[in-house]
């Protein structure tokens, strides 16, 4: 075979390889090889000869593609080299998953301005059959403006053209072009929501340091100038005569000046200094009473849906789908596959919270009729303010900031997204987004429909709560009634629509929208997390006095089985799917009815009501070295940022996809390590500056606000 023979027949390889289901075993790969080189042992092709050997057609798109085929044969013509250059190439390593065929964007954009807009850097998928075996063929390169959109079939028809008859059939494939987008009113928006907080920030920043220093300088009065000056001739030429025994002064005292008030605006500027937010942000200082341990468990919990969401965004563009087969054969992986009980963490510590708290208003205030009025509206803007300010701003940002400022290689799949913000952003501002539109595939922020969620059960939590202070009884039946009747929902629509047991063991794309994301099936956590604050405030205190009391080895007989059983359920909830996940990702076989139904009753029961006990032994004395990690106060700071953290992280990850110009390996585990904790740092980071300048300071306004 030629040259040429050979590059065509390696990026045959490389597109058939691509798509293989997993595990893609050596034989399977080898058995290709031999039927492809078959194929080709008799095949001639020569660019020079595209389009009279092979009918292509006459279309715009094929006749400049046959005209660039013609150039590369001499070897002279610059446009055809640096188009074949750009173009996608099979890489070292296909028989282990090394399958991304990606073209050199940069040179694509160079070619595109250098020929002023006629070429474009384009990605296509080809549904496909090699020798009946589904595959799929992807490609991504610089295309002619006459192959952009609306004209897939002639793309296709190209690459069917390059293969030998019989090996492939070419299904209809999707084509994939970038484009600029345009400076709308959303990202005018942004931009000006943007502006506004750095004005505040650097001006808050500014005023609340240079403060002082004018302060003084405008005060100061003329005869206040002329005893300065004297004083300092007096101390250049007579020191001795101006010191004083111990005790004494020259000059005599001064009556008592009154306290000088800031005027209001002095003090919203006060809100946005930075000064102050960081001082807020890097305080360790606790407060009597309060739930240390849950920082640790907030910040645990965090990192740890930070890992699930880094293997999740980045298996999009991995470059070893061979070794996938090897990470799912761990008995570990569950931890990244099945991370989604950390998001049941903060549902439980969230209902655990708004009731404890609650509670402890009511019983301060006399009831919730004592309470008042004001109290019961401050009780929902403050939550409302509180999450909507830090949201509103990564909304605004990565809805329509983010396609404006970030390219590479992949930058098209931040379209979707990018039209769910335009189509959608007020259900996300309304906390409705997990509701409308009610099948939502692509939404504005994925993350969000946790946050709505929350807000929700938020909204109703106090009927609960008043419940439980008034009629502890009807409290805990409706609450529990509550917890069922969610259990009961799910057990149906999991048998209907024969959906899988977790999202990591489910071909059903209806998963997603009809149970994972609906407020009726994820709010058995936080119900239980209610029923855990109301029995903490109401027996929390003679509880911890009785523990106190018990000598140090009854606390051990106490507590260790405890400790055992709680740990060994929420193992079990973790790693209980394995076999079910590993079957359904190797051998493509769904887990049993029975094992969905069961799993999706009950773990969402089991590992809140775990948790919750393991609070409580935290928070009794009866945690020991467990307790002394969880709240340790170096967490303080950290639980501080992981609302933001949450905003953020999954758009950080999805930019650095987005910019990747290689596939990402997911083997050897340390590269995969060391980018899980450069996602992580950044997040943090990022958090950091949106706390700093956004959520701390709106708290400090809405203080400022509600106590004026």
């Amino acid at each position: 075979m030629s040259l040429w023979n050979v590059v065509v027949l390696c990026a045959v390889i490389t597109g058939v390889c691509c798509q293989l289901q997993i595990p893609t075993r050596l034989q399977d790969v080898q058995h290709i090889f031999r039927d492809i080189h078959r194929s080709f042992t008799n095949y001639s092709f020569a660019p020079e000869n595209f389009g009279e050997s092979a009918d292509v057609g006459d279309s715009p798109c094929l006749t400049k593609l046959k005209t660039l085929a013609k150039g590369l044969s001499t070897l002279t013509n610059q446009e055809s080299i640096a188009f074949f250059d750009a173009a996608g190439k099979p890489v070292p390593g296909i028989t282990q998953g090394n399958l991304l065929m990606m073209g050199d964007y940069d040179m694509c954009m160079k070619i595109k301005n250098d020929s002023k807009g006629y070429y474009d850097y384009c990605f296509i998928g080809l549904p496909a059959k090699l020798f009946g075996f589904p595959v799929e063929v992807d490609w991504s390169g610089c295309l002619p403006y006459e192959c952009r959109l609306g004209n897939e079939a002639d793309v296709i028809q190209w690459i069917n053209s390059l293969l030998p008859s019989g090996v492939f059939s070419l299904g209809t494939g999707s084509l994939i072009c970038t484009e600029t987008i345009k400076f709308d009113a959303g990202a005018i928006a942004a931009s000006v929501y943007l502006g506004l907080v750095a004005f505040l920030v650097v001006a808050g920043t500014f005023w609340y340091e240079c403060r002082p220093v004018i302060r003084s300088v405008l005060e100061r009065t003329p005869e206040e100038d002329t005893a300065v000056l004297v004083n300092c001739e007096e101390n250049v030429y007579d020191e001795i005569a101006q010191e004083t025994t111990p005790g004494q002064t020259n000059k005599p005292p001064s009556p008592a000046e009154p306290e000088q008030v800031d005027s209001l605006l002095t003090r919203i500027f006060d809100c946005f200094a930075l000064q102050r937010s960081f001082s807020v942000l890097t305080n360790t200082e606790t407060k009597p009473g309060q739930i240390l341990c849950l920082n640790g468990i907030r910040v645990i919990s965090i990192n740890w849906i930070v890992l699930g969401h880094t293997y999740l965004v980045f298996s999009r563009l991995i470059g070893d789908k061979y070794y996938l087969g090897t990470l799912i054969n761990r008995k570990n992986v569950p931890i990244i596959l099945n991370a989604f009980p950390a998001v049941d963490t903060f549902f439980t510590m969230s209902g655990f919270l708004v009731a404890y708290l609650l509670l402890k208003q009511l019983a301060r205030s006399g009831g919730p009729i004592n309470m008042g009025v004001s109290k019961w509206v401050a009780f929902y803007v403050h939550r409302y303010v509180r999450l909507t300010a830090p949201y509103l701003m990564v909304i605004l940002v990565e809805g329509f900031l983010y396609r404006q400022w970030v390219t590479g290689p992949l930058e098209f799949g931040l379209d979707p997204f990018n039209k769910a913000c335009k189509d959608y952003w007020y259900t996300n501002v309304l906390y409705i987004n997990n509701l409308v539109p009610w099948n939502n595939t692509e939404c504005c922020i994925g993350q969000s429909w946790y946050l709505a969620n929350d807000m929700q059960f938020y909204v109703i939590a106090p009927i609960f709560v008043i419940l439980l202070f008034w009629r502890p009884l009807a409290g805990v039946l409706v609450t529990n009634g509550v917890v069922i009747c969610s259990a009961v929902t799910t057990a149906i629509i999991t048998y209907h629509y024969k959906l899988g047991p977790t999202s990591a063991a489910n071909s059903n794309q209806a998963y997603d929208w009809l149970l994972y994301k609906k407020p009726w099936i994820r709010i058995r956590p936080y119900q239980i997390g209610i029923l855990g604050g109301w029995i903490y405030w109401k027996y929390g205190q003679a509880f911890q006095d009785r523990v106190k009391r018990l000598s140090e080895w009854k606390k051990l007989v106490f507590a260790g089985p405890l400790w055992a059983a709680t740990c060994a359920i929420q193992w079990a909830v973790v790693f209980g799917l394995y076999d079910d996940i590993k079957k359904f990702d190797l051998d493509h076989i769904e887990p049993s009815v029975a094992d969905s139904v069961s799993y999706e009753i009950f773990d969402r029961i089991a590992w809140p009501l775990t948790l919750v006990i393991q609070i409580y032994l935290c928070q009794c004395g009866l945690g020991r070295f467990i307790n002394s990690i969880l709240s340790w106060r170096g967490w303080v700071v950290l639980a501080r940022l992981t609302y933001s953290v949450y905003l953020l992280h999954i758009g950080l990850i999805s930019v650095l996809l987005v910019m990747m110009r290689h596939p990402v390996y997911f083997h050897p585990d340390y590269e995969m390590g060391v980018l899980y904790l450069g996602c992580l740092m950044m997040s943090y980071l990022a958090a950091a500056v949106l706390y700093v300048c956004v959520e701390q300071p709106l708290a400090s306004l809405e203080t400022l606000i509600y106590r004026k």
